[in-house]
């Protein structure tokens, strides 16, 4: 590490020490040692880990809700370039599923440590699914119909989001989750049969 830590301030410890979390967990994964695994990579002590982030469930929870700011960062532009809800929906499940697939820390934490990262998905999320609506309520409202306001509320749908996206992450299906198009075909087909109308003939 370049920073002294005596100059770094409390939001740059927290990173630092996410940072050195994050390594610690893809490289070696979950351990009883991890605080001082933690305090070894980011070059600080263990009373210093503690101070700024917690326990361990508090730095996984922090590297959770860090990793979700990230993803609701790069999924902004995908949302803002769409004009069709049925478009934008389809996109957000292929784009989140796909994003998942390639994350790293995630995949190693499902495929090692389930315990650890599976609640956040299942008898957790109720406050990941508050916070994606609280993002995606304004994208899916700009491309609601007054006919589709009509059949279902924005939360509803965002909500179907997340337990749709939920799981195919977590899940093993007869959908091939590795591969774009088969999820675009996937999510496209049960739209054809759900309460988001497309808003042409065609239907993805």
């Amino acid at each position: 590490m370049n920073s002294r830590a005596q100059d770094l301030s409390p939001t740059a410890f927290r990173e630092r020490i996410l940072d050195a979390a994050e390594a610690c967990l893809i490289d070696v994964g979950y351990s009883p040692r991890l605080h001082a695994q933690i305090a070894e990579r980011a070059g600080l002590s263990r009373p210093t880990v503690y101070k700024y982030v917690g326990d361990q469930t508090a730095i996984f929870e922090a590297l959770f809700q860090r990793e979700i700011t990230r993803f609701f960062a790069v999924l902004d532009p995908v949302l803002r370039g769409r004009d069709q809800l049925h478009v934008g929906f389809v996109d957000c499940i292929v784009f989140a599923v796909c994003y998942a697939r390639r994350h790293t820390l995630l995949q190693k934490a499902l495929r090692d440590d389930p315990d650890i990262v599976l609640p956040w998905f299942t008898v957790c999320a109720r406050p990941l699914i508050e916070r994606g609506a609280d993002f995606l309520v304004p994208h899916f409202e700009r491309l609601f119909t007054p006919q589709q306001f009509v059949a279902v509320s924005p939360r509803a749908i965002c909500e179907w989001a997340f337990r749709l996206v939920a799981s195919l992450i977590v899940t093993e299906g007869v959908v091939d989750t590795t591969d774009e198009a088969a999820v675009r075909g996937f999510v496209g087909g049960l739209l054809s049969i759900a309460v988001v109308p497309a808003t042409d003939a065609q239907v993805v």
